[in-house]
């Protein structure tokens, strides 16, 4: 079971974070430094506004809110730009007000919600929060927002236009040192070690539902649904998208059986492509998958985990060692998925109790590239509260991932590679890790032009 501390600006001073309902009083007392015993997967809340802590601060550590320092002191053009990179919407200054909520965000969950109205504020549980969709949406565009700035804990306000629009008007980290930071605080520490209780012993597994399009020969979208029906049906189907304001099902979308291996888990994708083979009679039609195989249509390569806790330490963790490696092979013409897709970080909670991490493009392109995305994700889902530092968190790599640019991000893959060959769990995973890595240094990539059946041995009618 994880411990959680406070930093609040020097490393030999730590507070010991009592989870709530286990402590009378206010917060925990400092503790000596020779009384502090951090273990490998503790979390250390950093909650300084004005020292930054470096988010390899202590190894194996998950640095909570590392971007604090930062954020409290970024000017609004900034965080206006960080946001917009991140595919999220700042409001412009003189937007017309329309709703406006405040979103408390404690370890990337939404923990309570609040109109903002006339100079009062009230909390908003009566209006269906949190399932009602359009506080989902505001919820949603908090925690991004807060990711963004390198925060886990914190508040944001939001704008909601009358159409559904929501604009990021502010957003900062709590001070554990305030009553309602300390509040949070312990909270987070509660849900935490339950959280992490029985790590060792938990089976982590792994899923998917990546998506692939069906291209004529003139290049046009033969819409999935043609052969699916609309919607989810099953283990392979059409997925859903709005077209203008169309809602469509243009995306054939694979919904394999998770499983505890990469091999594994690609034997369950080949089989549901193969059962959408028995379906797609037409010869003429190309399969495609990748980032952008067609102009404007992204597709995405999810990735389904369930076992392991949902931290920010871990979605950074998959950012670097997943979303980098795979940026640095896809088509060129994947830069243009992002940011509207493809941002760092995004997730979405799972009604299985896991969660899907959506940053990914769609790795069908090959079974190789699939397995190297499962691998690595797997490993960093077993390591995240164990490996030692987490690789590639400088903001120049962020910014050359979606800007596209290959030869500043191909800077981050030695450091990359160095942290998961260092964990236990990569010698069993390197036959499926190491041939991307390698790929990416020989400056190789993808082509999305090519049919996908012949990399995994589906049989192509003939005409």
């Amino acid at each position: 079971m994880a411990s959680t501390w406070l930093w609040r600006g020097d490393d030999s001073a730590l507070a010991g974070v009592q989870p709530a309902g286990q402590q009378d009083g206010e917060a925990a007392a400092i503790v000596a430094a020779s009384e502090i015993a951090l273990q490998a997967g503790d979390a250390v809340i950093a909650s300084s506004p004005r020292k930054a802590i470096s988010p390899d601060a202590y190894d194996g550590i998950w640095v909570v809110n590392a971007g604090a320092a930062h954020a409290a002191v970024m000017s609004p053009s900034e965080r206006s730009r960080i946001w917009r990179r991140a595919g999220l919407s700042p409001k412009e200054e003189g937007e017309a007000d329309t709703r406006v909520y405040r979103v408390t965000v404690v370890n990337l969950e939404p923990f309570a919600i609040h109109r903002l109205a006339g100079g009062r504020s009230q909390s908003i549980a009566a209006e269906g929060w949190p399932d009602a969709p359009p506080l989902s949406r505001v919820a949603r565009a908090a925690v991004r927002a807060l990711y963004a700035l390198g925060l886990e804990i914190g508040e944001a306000e939001v704008s909601l236009s009358d159409t559904g629009r929501a604009s990021i008007v502010a957003a900062w980290p709590l001070a554990a040192d305030t009553l309602q930071g300390a509040e949070l605080a312990r909270r987070f520490a509660a849900k935490y070690a339950a959280e992490t209780a029985g790590m060792a012993e938990r089976r982590i597994l792994i899923g998917a539902d990546p998506e692939f399009a069906l291209l004529t020969p003139a290049g046009k979208l033969a819409p999935a649904s043609r052969f699916f029906g609309e919607g989810a049906r099953g283990a392979a189907g059409a997925d859903a998208m709005y077209i203008g304001r169309r809602l469509l099902y243009p995306v054939a979308e694979l919904r394999p059986e998770p499983a505890e291996t990469p091999a594994a888990l690609a034997a369950n994708v080949r089989r549901l492509l193969a059962r959408a083979a028995a379906k797609i009679g037409d010869p003429e039609l190309r399969w495609a998958a990748g980032a952008m195989p067609l102009r404007g249509l992204a597709l995405g390569g999810h990735i389904h985990i369930s076992g392991a806790p949902l931290t920010g330490r871990l979605l950074r963790l998959l950012d670097s060692c997943a979303a980098y490696p795979l940026a640095l092979v896809e088509d060129p013409a994947g830069r243009g998925r992002r940011p509207r897709y493809g941002a760092l970080g995004d997730f979405r909670p799972q009604p299985h109790g896991g969660f899907e991490y959506r940053t990914l493009p769609s790795w069908l392109v090959s079974p190789a590239a699939a397995k190297a995305a499962f691998a690595l994700a797997l490993l960093c889902a077993r390591e995240a509260l164990r490996i030692p530092r987490l690789p590639a968190q400088e903001e120049r790599y962020e910014e050359a991932y979606y800007a596209g640019d290959r030869t500043e991000l191909a800077g981050c893959l030695d450091a990359v590679a160095a942290a998961v060959s260092a964990t236990e769990s990569y010698e069993p995973l390197a036959r499926y890790i190491e041939p991307l890595f390698e790929s990416a240094r020989q400056g190789k990539t993808w082509d999305e032009g090519k049919d996908i059946r012949a990399k995994w041995r589906i049989p192509v009618p003939v005409q």
